[in-house]
């Protein structure tokens, strides 16, 4: 190995390539469901690896050997040279020559002869050598040499040497020359006017017996640049069969992983196919599937509706069981078609339905699916006397319009007889979750289980608002009697729902307003009752409220405050407000946290927690959060220049947090501002660290910028201390409720998440600090890091940037003492 430099590229040029491909391999694993390409694939990533090293082992062998080939070749074209040198030599009578050769006249034509070898491209110098009688090399003929690659003999170490000049050097070689054998250095030495390789060759005398070496010095250039040539084209025969190595193994595994993807998918295909097909076997509607104007699929419902077979409907016409011109639309929304048909049975006997179809692409092939319901025993039970429009078609209760009437007839009679009335408005809350976690059918058993046992309470009369709204009036009913009526229907409520096996609870708040208290008309009574059913939403449990005043005005005054925080960022109404963060043990301002606040034209300063709660109810918070965040960042990037080791530490809501763009958004941001990734800081909470897989994988991408993270309030929510190591934070901001008990119970709880941040190997922050009592105290428990009124009240950037400049210039001060 005369290069080992080349071979550490060659190393690390396979072992880079391996991990760059198993990186690689492992993402495209992820992104097709598997843990890893170990999971997808393990016998083909384990040959791969294994192949990995064996090229690599036999790519550093095989290089040498291409290296020691070329040093072969190489040292048997010098031998030929150094023959030819040596065969002259003795037909010229070099045998004669000895210490004072310079006297002979052969010595002379040996000089020139070795003279003009010395032109052969690739000879430096040519020199015979001999023994003197004590064993010493001395020097026989050695013509000049033009060391300086001048062409010209100009220096004096340039001139021929001397006969008789001993030989300093000591070269193994030469004593295997003068054993008879030819010699060659295995690597290059350097001197002065360069690198050589030197060879020896005996000269031998008349008797056959070795007299004299030949000594040849080549340029050492062409040698090292045949053999790097050598080393790199192995290297690169090497890598381009690993290069293959590595197409191969991605090209199996990505078809491995497909055909897993494909299974996988084939198997999901198939049991949704079988559960789909069972719940269109349990309806009691028949489902009809067409396609070029034929059947192609059909359930069992639809068989007894029709007469037929699955066998004899599937291909058949669809014109052969509809009736010509018998369409009649009903509705259509979205898409979906509702109408009332004829239809005709195998046995040709007509019935009216009614259908619901739905038309949809299926690889460029139109295809059609349609629900069908009998109307024949709907049509003879109809009674004359039925008005559908009044009632609901699920409850059968009296609708919305039906209702609105009966309160305003009620309200009449109240004010004819001097009574007093109460309207209520109930919301089942619940019946969402029920509607997602097992379908509109059980949701809509569940409303009608409440309507039919709301209806059955004596003197209410109840009917359907909306989805999952109702209304109820009480004639002749006061405050008491409207709250011991509301009792009543939410214990209805509150008892369990039995549906298809399952037992089912809902939740539901209810609104009451009483005439005349609460006005004369229905509108007013119903508009006050619905904003105190939208004040009772706010509990947990089933509950009822009267209203009052105040309930309007709060509604009142948070759609004003939501109006004009929608106009707040056009009009540049927000603010930062900047509060320094402290290094504990030299009380250096080491950081600030960015605090918004809301300076309103007419009402001045808003608290945040009166605007942020309805900022993120209606997803301004977004929009919000960005504000804060560019701003921060473009005055942190003014004060870095003065203050290098600052930092500004931003919450993070929630809503940002779940955004899968917020990511791209940042590090779009960071650019615009031109702020150091390392000087801005994200604070989360840890109820955002709840879904701790989802909170890793965005918390890894939000350190892959360059940004700190630190976990806000911590010790006041959700605390999982087996997951806490796993996730990238840098920083613990204790809550200050901790800080204001260190006298107290709390104060062992303190110390534990100082020394808890510590071993995690993150940093620690206490919130709150007001008084030097508390400042101390967490300087000698080893707490990092504190922020708190006893440093400073957050402040506009101005004024911090002059509480900056003080403290910078009290610490200079303070140094100079």
């Amino acid at each position: 190995m005369s290069n080992k430099f080349e071979y550490l590229v060659y190393i690390l040029g396979v072992l880079l390539t391996a991990s760059a491909v198993y990186m690689y391999a492992h993402r495209m694993a992820k992104q097709h469901g598997a843990l890893s390409p170990w999971s997808a694939a393990p016998k083909l990533t384990a040959a791969f690896f294994i192949c990995s090293l064996f090229l690599l082992g036999g790519g550093i062998a095989w290089i040498d050997e291409a290296e020691n080939r070329e040093y072969g070749e190489y040292k048997e074209s010098a031998k030929q040279i150094a023959g030819m040198i040596a065969s002259d030599l003795a037909a010229r009578g070099h045998e004669q020559l000895d210490e004072n050769a310079d006297r002979l006249p052969v010595y002379h034509s040996i000089l020139a002869a070795l003279g003009r070898w010395q032109q052969h491209g690739l000879v430096r110098s040519v020199y015979t050598l001999k023994k003197n009688e004590h064993g010493e090399l001395y020097v026989v003929v050695a013509p000049a040499v033009d060391g300086s690659r001048s062409g010209r003999i100009d220096g004096k170490h340039e001139q021929a040497v001397p006969p008789g000049t001993i030989y300093r050097h000591a070269f193994a070689e030469i004593e295997e020359a003068f054993r008879g054998r030819f010699a060659m250095e295995k690597h290059p030495r350097a001197d002065g006017s360069g690198k050589s390789i030197s060879t020896f060759m005996p000269i031998h005398g008349l008797d056959g017996t070795v007299n004299a070496v030949v000594g040849i010095d080549y340029d050492a250039k062409v040698y090292e640049r045949r053999l790097k040539k050598e080393r790199q084209k192995a290297a690169a025969i090497m890598m381009m069969i690993y290069f293959i190595a590595v197409s191969i193994y991605l090209l199996v595994l990505h078809r491995q992983i497909g055909r897993k993807v494909l299974a996988a998918h084939k198997k999901t295909l198939a049991a949704n196919e079988q559960r789909l097909r069972q719940l269109a076997e349990m309806t009691m509607e028949g489902v009809i599937v067409c396609a070029s104007g034929k059947i192609v699929e059909v359930n069992e419902a639809a068989c007894r509706l029709l007469g037929y077979r699955e066998s004899e409907l599937v291909h058949l016409p669809i014109n052969d069981v509809v009736v010509d011109g018998s369409m009649r639309p009903s509705c259509s929304n979205n898409g979906v078609e509702r109408f009332e048909i004829e239809l005709r049975r195998k046995d040709g006997a007509v019935f009216p339905a009614e259908i619901v179809q739905h038309c949809y692409d299926d690889e460029g092939q139109k295809v059609t699916v349609v629900a069908v319901r009998g109307l024949t025993a709907q049509k003879q039970n109809e009674e004359p006397m039925h008005d559908i429009v009044s009632h609901d078609e699920l409850t059968g209760l009296a609708n919305k319009e039906a209702m609105y009437k009966v309160v305003e007839r009620r309200l009449a009679d109240a004010k004819r007889f001097h009574r007093e009335a109460a309207v209520m408005l109930l919301e089942v809350t619940s019946i969402k979750t029920i509607n997602d976690f097992y379908g509109y059918a059980v949701g809509d058993e569940v409303l009608l289980h409440l309507a039919r046992r709301w209806s059955e309470q004596e003197g209410i009369t109840v009917g359907r608002w909306s989805g999952n709204e109702f209304i109820a009036v009480l004639p002749d009913s006061s405050n008491e009697k409207a709250e011991e009526a509301a009792k009543r229907l939410i214990e209805v409520a509150d008892e369990p729902i039995a549906v298809n096996g399952l037992e089912l609870y809902v939740t539901v708040n209810v609104g009451i307003s009483v005439y005349p208290k609460d006005g004369e008309e229905t509108k007013t009574l119903i508009r006050k009752a619905d904003i105190a059913r939208y004040e009772a939403r706010e509990k947990v449990v089933s509950d009822f409220l009267f209203f009052n005043e105040p309930m309007a005005d709060r509604l009142h005054e948070k759609m004003a405050m939501e109006r004009d925080l929608r106009r707040a960022l056009e009009r540049e109404e927000f603010e930062l407000y900047y509060q320094p963060q402290i290094r504990l043990y030299d009380r250096q301002v080491i950081g600030m946290e960015a605090l918004i606040r809301w300076r309103h034209p007419e009402k001045g300063f808003i608290p945040p927690s009166l605007f942020i709660p309805i900022a993120e109810q209606t997803g301004m918070i977004i929009g919000i959060n960005e504000w804060v965040i560019r701003t921060a960042c473009q005055q942190t990037k003014q004060l870095i220049d003065q203050f290098p080791h600052l930092s500004v530490s931003v919450n993070l809501s929630p809503y940002e947090f779940e955004s899968r763009r917020f990511v791209d958004k940042l590090a779009r941001l960071l650019a615009d501002t031109g702020l150091p990734p390392h000087h801005l800081d994200l604070e989360i909470t840890e109820r955002m660290t709840m879904d701790t897989e989802h909170a890793f994988d965005i918390l890894s991408k939000l350190k892959s910028l360059g940004v700190t993270i630190s976990m806000d309030d911590f010790g006041t929510g959700y605390s999982s201390l087996s997951y806490l190591t796993d996730l990238p934070i840098d920083r613990l901001k204790i809550d200050r409720s901790f800080v204001q008990h260190i006298q107290g119970k709390k104060d062992v709880i303190l110390p534990s998440i100082i020394r808890l941040g510590h071993n995690i190997g993150v940093k620690v922050l206490a919130e709150g600090v007001e008084t030097e009592t508390e400042a101390a105290y967490l300087q000698g428990k080893r707490c990092d890091e504190a922020q708190g009124y006893y440093f400073s009240p957050p402040l506009p950037y101005g004024e911090f940037v002059r509480f900056l400049t003080e403290q910078h210039a009290r610490r200079q001060a303070q140094e100079l003492t």
